[in-house]
């Protein structure tokens, strides 16, 4: 399921997207999950501000492609290359952020949550209509069904 998550910025509370479980290697990889991620990784690799590293390996994933988070996979491709170039955490998955800051500490210091990055960018590629990413022609079905219920009443 897609859930909203707000956390806070300075004097703003900022809506998100998260997720339920992990996504990417050696993770429970639920449908939905999945779709916002790759979704996400497609708005990445349409944003002009990404990292061009990144986005070679983000043109790859195409959302709503069955995933089972193989090594050779294009979504574990890009998750591990989008690791790589930002530093902290190189598990392999994308974690559902927690916490009320968006950020996590580790050895390296304080960082934001992939999948907020990841959100940003979606942002970006939707304009006024985000969080309705459900409107975009390549939002995924079950991705565009769970968002759009938490809209409609």
């Amino acid at each position: 399921m897609a859930r909203i998550f707000v956390f806070h910025l300075k004097d703003l509370d900022v809506f998100s997207w998260n997720i339920d479980a992990s996504v990417g290697t050696k993770s429970p990889n639920r449908k939905v999950d999945v779709e916002l991620v790759q979704f996400g990784y497609f708005a990445l690799s349409r944003n002009t501000k990404s990292n061009p590293t990144v986005k070679e390996f983000a043109k790859d994933v195409n959302p709503g492609d069955p995933y089972s988070g193989a090594d050779n996979d294009p979504l574990t491709l890009a998750i591990l290359e989008h690791q790589k170039q930002r530093g902290g955490t190189q598990d392999g998955h994308v974690s559902p952020v927690t916490g009320s800051t968006g950020t996590y500490s580790t050895f390296d210091g304080p960082h934001t949550f992939q999948l907020l990055v990841l959100v940003n960018n979606m942002r970006d590629l939707l304009g006024s209509d985000f969080p309705r990413i459900d409107k975009h022609e390549r939002c995924p079905q079950a991705l565009r069904e769970a968002v759009a219920a938490c809209f409609d009443t």
